[in-house]
This record gives structure tokens, C-alpha cells and sequence, in this order.
């Protein structure tokens, strides 16, 4: 066996057990043994080292990214991704609050890449794109089993550059291309306005490092303003860091455990109560829609559990999962589903989503003519008490 095949084997085998450096948690512990099957990996090396008529020109850094690719494929978990190096260094920076790229929040629903919502006022929203458009393409390629991390980061890009999205928008049957100008994308997470009636109106657009202290100065100011009662709108909210739902589903409680998770081991992970909330006794209603997930599935159902307010709008996304960061040798990451969040009494979030205690649908009209039926059932809720 000649020394370029034995190292190429020894890189493969290496990342395909996990062998790797892990980011910010321990590593799972490794198996005695490759499992069941793996063993062909090594056969298939050997054949195409051996058979393949470029044998020379075999790259095998670049045939274990495709193993990888391969193995994630096949886990049908559209959360679990491989980033190359180039990838992994420009997702550093979004939960930073900050990046470069189009300004749209997008997910994965039935297995298509879909726009959850454009940013306000972002090169995206300018473009026309609109909450629920499908993304066929990115720059000609397809997005057929692309992973979200993988997909995002081909969309995002330096600032001035260009990107072509093909798109099928909900309700038609001819795709479209959108050419989109990116640009540097700042997310602040919290908005708020004062209705009328003292009514305080405050927007989660996302849960980044800067939501905690956010979210604590708005809910300081509407109180200060008088508000007599909160409405928390979640809706086209993708999630974010947990520790950021965390502590803000702690400012409407005064203790309990918000959420907990567990792994393939049946192992618990508990989060509790930061601390008594500055409005855990303000009269609340939480509006959701099917684009709300993750982090904000959390606060929704730790909210719902204790009958702080009730949830209104449309069942939720249901991505109640949690994804470990695992940086590789070769600079690149694994992101890996590791376990599922469940609300305090139990519910798993993942898959099922959360259902409103209060169920009112947002039409393609109500959108066209400028209303909202949800925010309007919500402040009656607030007025009235019911």
C-alpha cells in the first residue's frame, strides 16, 4: 500500500469517527471500533486508488470532504452540516449580531430552502423577496439536499458583490431570478412602539449575543412609559442562541426551569429562571407564526407552559434541537444535532412545534391590504382580558 494512499485512509477514517477538536464543549466519546459497514469506506480508497484511471490526480483531502458530505446526506437531518474552512470563518460572525450578505432569514421546510423573512429596509426586502419564497438556485446551483449552514453561507458574501437566487414564490408555478446587491446587515433583535391603550408592542426579529441587554432596555423603556400590558411578537423569528431565549422568557418569570434538553444518551440538560423578571407579573400576550422557531419555539412554550399570556397566531416551525460546534483539523466544522429541547411540562419542541392557545391565520389578503388580524387579537386580549 503506497504512503499516499495509507495517509489518504488515515485522514478519511480520522473525520469519519470524529476524531476532531471540539469547540466550547467536550467530545462524545469514541467507539472501541469503526461501527458496522464503515469498513467499506477503506474497500471503495483502495478500489479507486487501485482501478481509477487518474489514480495520480486523486485529491484526498478533497474525497474525504465528499465522504463527510455523504454520511451527513444520508442522516436526512437538514440542521447537521459539514463547513469548510472558508464557510466556518464567515459563520463566526452572524451571531454576532453583524455580516455581510443579502438580509434574509431562511430555513428549511420540507426539505426546500425557504425565505422565512426578508430584513427591514434589507437588500433582500428591496430585491421583492417575501416571506415563504423557495430558493431553487444559488449563482446557477442547485439547492436539492443542501444543509442551512452550507446554503446561507453561499448566499452570504463581501459586501458589494452580487448573487443570483432563483425563486418559486408560494402560489406560482414559474420560478423567477433575483439578482441581490449584498451588504453589510446589521441585526438589531428588538423593536418596539407604544400602541394605544398603554399597549407596548416589542419584536423579536432573532436571539443574538445582543438580545439580552436589548430586550432588558426595551421592556425598561415601555415600562417607563406607562405600558399596562406586552405584546411579544415572535413571528418569522428563526431562533438563535439559547441562553439569549433563555433570558428573555426569564423577564415574564419569577422561577422554573424555561427549557431542557435531552441527548441519545437520555442525559438532561436543564435551564432555569435567570432571575425574577422585570415583568413577570405585566399582563402578556405572545404572538407566533409557522416561521417562528428554535430559540423562539422555546420562549413560546416555556411562556405557555406557566399561563403567563396566551399564545396567538399559527402553530410554530418545530425545530427544537440543538446543534454541537465541532471544529475539524483541516479548519473547517461539523454541526451536529445532539439533542432535542423540551418545554417544562414536557412537550417536544422538535418536529411538533408549538400550538397557539389561540389560532388566527395571517392571509395573502390581510398582507396586500396592510393588516393584522394576530397583533389586533392580541391588544383585545390585553383590552379586555379574554
Amino acid at each position: 500500500m503506497s504512503r499516499a494512499l495509507k495517509l489518504a485512509i488515515a485522514l478519511l477514517l480520522t473525520i469519519l469517527l470524529l476524531s476532531i477538536a471540539c469547540v466550547a464543549v467536550p467530545l462524545i466519546p469514541q467507539r472501541d471500533a469503526p461501527p458496522q459497514g464503515l469498513e467499506l469506506v477503506e474497500e471503495v480508497w483502495q478500489l479507486i486508488q487501485r482501478d481509477f484511471v487518474d489514480s495520480e490526480a486523486l485529491d484526498p483531502a478533497k474525497m474525504a470532504e465528499g465522504a463527510i458530505r455523504g454520511l451527513i446526506e444520508a442522516l436526512d437531518d437538514p440542521y447537521t452540516s459539514y463547513l469548510t474552512p472558508q464557510q466556518y470563518e464567515l459563520s463566526r460572525t452572524q451571531l454576532e449580531g453583524e455580516f455581510s450578505g443579502i438580509g434574509a432569514i431562511i430555513t428549511i421546510k420540507e426539505g426546500q430552502l425557504t425565505v422565512v423573512a426578508p430584513i427591514a429596509d434589507s437588500p433582500a426586502e428591496q430585491a421583492g423577496i417575501r416571506p415563504g419564497d423557495q430558493i431553487l438556485e444559488v449563482d446557477g446551483e442547485s439547492t436539492a439536499g443542501m444543509g442551512l449552514h452550507e446554503a446561507a453561507l453561499k448566499i452570504r458574501g463581501r459586501q458589494g458583490t452580487k448573487v443570483r437566487l432563483l425563486v418559486l414564490r408560494p402560489g406560482e408555478d414559474t420560478p423567477r431570478e433575483i439578482e441581490i446587491t449584498r451588504a453589510e446587515i446589521k441585526l438589531p433583535s428588538v423593536r418596539w412602539e407604544m400602541l394605544p391603550d398603554a399597549i407596548a408592542h416589542i419584536t423579536l426579529t432573532n436571539f443574538t449575543g445582543r438580545t439580552d441587554s436589548e430586550f432588558a432596555s426595551a421592556l425598561r423603556d415601555v415600562i417607563a412609559q406607562g405600558a399596562i400590558g406586552i405584546v411579544l411578537d415572535l413571528r418569522n423569528n428563526p431562533g438563535g442562541l439559547l441562553d439569549a431565549a433563555v433570558r428573555v422568557a426569564s423577564q415574564f418569570l419569577e422561577e422554573g426551569i424555561v427549557v431542557y434538553a435531552l441527548d441519545n444518551r437520555g442525559e438532561r440538560d436543564d435551564w432555569s429562571v435567570q432571575h425574577k423578571g422585570i415583568a413577570s407579573e405585566m399582563p402578556l400576550a405572545v404572538l407566533v407564526n409557522r416561521h417562528s422557531a428554535s430559540a423562539s419555539e422555546v420562549v413560546a412554550g416555556a411562556l405557555q407552559d406557566y399561563n403567563r399570556g396566551p399564545i396567538i397566531g399559527a402553530k410554530t416551525h418545530g425545530k427544537g434541537s440543538m446543534n454541537r460546534v465541532h471544529q475539524l483539523s483541516n479548519g473547517g466544522a461539523l454541526y451536529i444535532t445532539f439533542a432535542r429541547w423540551f418545554t417544562p411540562d414536557g412537550r417536544q419542541i422538535d418536529r411538533e412545534g408549538i400550538t397557539p392557545d389561540i389560532e388566527v391565520e395571517m392571509t395573502p389578503e390581510d398582507i396586500e391590504n396592510n393588516r393584522d388580524p394576530q397583533l389586533e387579537r392580541a391588544i383585545e386580549y390585553l383590552k379586555l382580558g379574554r
